[in-house]
């Protein structure tokens, strides 16, 4: 027998069982009788004691599975790219990730196994077999990926630039997104959100998405949540804050909040523990384009929180006060930047235009502070906040001011209501001029909440203003814009909500029933394919055909009960006739006077009068706003968050 195959003169344990013992499936023990040459198994079988086979235990040390979250286990990089920024990010794991992940696996024939099937079966990875399928899944569908990309950087990234676009599209070719885990999350939330606004109509004709599954973006969602890590600690990264961020957008787009609420609190923790609010934190190897891409996805993120705050009453999670991060520099993304950011050149470049929206929601922000005062139920407490500043600024004045903020943008962030061309570099600057408007008016809005004394007309005229700009803002943004511009218009409903909840005239009433039907136009234009307000338009319109069937029912009645009493008072002139004729004698009358009392209730006597419409056709639960989802999720793919 070769030396390779004597065992130790005494073996207490033996670590690897021998051939024999392996192909029995029986367990390998030292034999007594003969300890030094065989286990007991091959001495009573009187047959060679062998360990020919290779071992199992026999990998490179120097990649451990599964070392780091930001590295799909089993799964290599072409030799030669470089890691992504979030090998930067991984406290503790930097050096190892920098070190193997250019060190891709191979199969037998050589070539690199992106997907890590040959490296997960071969060796038994069995953990990382969802993995493999979902790897499996994206490198099948490249060329959808690519397509689902483009949609998202012609429809979300001008309002949502959480990438580089440059360096976006370099790292797909390169395949990143199968060896990075991070980035892999974050191209999968990309393609679900961007797959779900194109079927929803957010690309109008511009696409044709036939070939693909109507439900591809639940599936790209689903592909997304399962590669964030269970475990947060793991994925202190930016890509998986940027995934966070993208899932909770696409779960406004199908209309799930509280699938929103929960990855817009995955990502609120992963900001806390990176401590992403100050850029003195970050990681001084961090490259210009990297930094860039933390600051847009830090202000993107911000704008979202506010948004959410406003919307769905909801808190405001991040504060602009605590912010130690600047805005994204306003250069064009082509120039190469070497050693340091070039300057802004004296060309306009659309990201002025985002800033200024970034400016518009610090406004909001504290905007929601001061409606927030007027809530009772504080009597408890003393108001810190007026302690500390007592002195507001009327909601006017301070609008007047936003106002003025706007005139002083270029003529080309002001005109929103030209349409959208093909040529992006155009482009960008009208979708910066629609959310521009669409975020005006939710300031608008929010400071008109912050005043409860403001009578019917002041509220009707805030409507108008609010639906005549959205009516003027060309409909490709709008589509575009897509379900969180739905949302918007839940400001107005509520302002016409208690319009409708209060005393009402003939005019005044006209006025508001007008809002309602512009509303409804509105929604008409925007729901073609938004699934969770498909039908909004229709029931409001029945709801206004509704209190019409009232109105009109009452002005009947009013117009009998006036006919009624004309009748009265001619029969009671003719019985006082005849009463002075002859004395003692009453005639019969066919109607009663109606008390002054019932009169007040029915109103609408003359167009001035005031009346009140009954409360179960216009209180809260009476109107089929498009904004009022059901807290239960609806999608069987979203029931279960990144930690189920």
């Amino acid at each position: 027998m070769s030396s390779t195959s004597e065992r130790p003169k005494k073996l207490q344990r033996i670590s690897q069982a021998c051939d024999l013992c392996h192909r029995r499936s029986i367990r390998c023990r030292p034999s007594a009788e003969n300890a030094r040459q065989q286990c007991q198994n091959c001495f009573d079988f009187a047959v060679e004691c062998t360990y020919n086979r290779p071992s199992r235990r026999r990998r490179n040390p120097s990649v451990p599975y599964s070392t780091s979250p930001n590295v799909l286990p089993g799964a290599g990089q072409q030799t030669g790219v470089s890691p992504s920024d979030d090998s930067h990010e991984s406290k503790g794991q930097e050096v190892a990730v920098s070190q193997t992940i250019n060190r891709g696996w191979s199969n037998s024939s050589g070539q690199q196994d992106y997907i890590g099937a040959y490296e997960t079966v071969r060796q038994d990875h069995s953990s990382d077999v969802l993995g493999v399928a979902w790897r499996s899944f994206a490198e099948a569908s490249m060329s959808t990926i690519e397509q689902y990309v483009d949609i998202y950087m012609e429809v979300v990234y001008p309002l949502f630039p959480l990438f580089h676009g440059p360096t976006f599209r370099e790292k797909l070719a390169k395949r990143d997104h199968l060896t990075d885990r991070g980035f892999f999350a974050a191209t999968m939330a990309a393609c679900a959100l961007a797959a779900a606004r194109a079927r929803d109509g957010a690309m109008g004709d511009r696409s044709d998405l036939k070939q693909h599954s109507e439900r591809s973006s639940e599936v790209f969602f689903a592909a997304a949540k399962d590669t964030i890590p269970k475990e947060l600690e793991k994925a202190q990264c930016q890509n998986y804050m940027r995934a966070s961020g993208l899932l909770a957008l696409c779960s406004i787009q199908y209309g799930q909040i509280n699938t929103m609420h929960r990855f817009m609190g995955i990502y609120t923790t992963l900001a806390a523990m990176t401590q992403f609010h100050d850029e003195a934190y970050w990681p001084s190897t961090l490259t210009n384009v990297e930094r860039e891409e933390r600051r847009r996805v830090y202000w993107s993120m911000y704008t979202l929180q506010v948004y959410v705050a406003v919307v769905f009453d909801g808190l405001v999670m991040t504060q602009e006060i605590h912010s130690n991060v600047k805005y994204p520099s306003a250069v064009d993304e082509d120039i190469t930047v070497k050693n340091g950011l070039a300057a802004p050149d004296t060309e306009e470049n659309w990201l002025q235009g985002w800033n200024f929206t970034t400016d518009l929601y610090r406004v909001l922000e504290y905007s929601i502070t001061r409606m927030r005062r007027l809530r009772e139920g504080r009597l408890d407490r003393v108001s810190v906040v007026r302690l500390l500043d007592p002195v507001d600024l009327p909601d006017s004045v301070v609008m007047d001011n936003v106002i003025g903020l706007y005139y002083q943008l270029s003529a080309r962030f002001r005109n929103y209501n030209v349409p959208i061309t093909g040529d992006q570099n155009q482009d960008m600057f009208g979708f910066q001029a629609a959310n521009i408007q669409a975020t005006l008016q939710l300031v608008r809005m929010t400071l008109f909440s912050t005043n409860t004394n403001h009578d019917v007309y002041q509220k009707c005229y805030v409507a108008e203003q609010v639906l005549t700009t959205f009516h003027s803002i060309a409909p490709q943004y709008l589509r575009a814009i897509s379900t969180p511009l739905v949302y918007h218009l839940g400001g107005i409903g509520r302002i016409l909500g208690s319009v409708m909840e209060g005393l009402l005239c003939e005019q005044s009433y006209q006025r508001v029933r007008a809002l309602l039907v512009s509303m409804a136009d509105l929604l008409q234009g925007l729901e073609s394919g938004l699934q969770p307000t498909a039908g909004s338009s229709r029931d409001l319109r029945l709801q206004i055909e509704k209190i019409d069937r009232y109105m009109e029912a009452q002005r009947l009645l009013i117009s009998s009960v006036a006919g009624g009493q004309q009748q009265q008072q001619q029969q009671q002139s003719s019985q006082q006739l005849q009463t002075d004729a002859l004395p003692g004698i009453t005639l019969p009358h066919a109607h009663a006077a109606l008390p002054p009392s019932s009169m007040a209730r029915l109103g609408m006597g003359t167009p001035l009068d005031e009346f009140q419409l009954p409360p179960d056709l216009v209180d809260g639960k009476a109107w089929p706003w498009p904004f009022d989802f059901s807290p239960a999720d609806q999608y069987s793919l979203l029931q279960q968050g990144p930690e189920g």
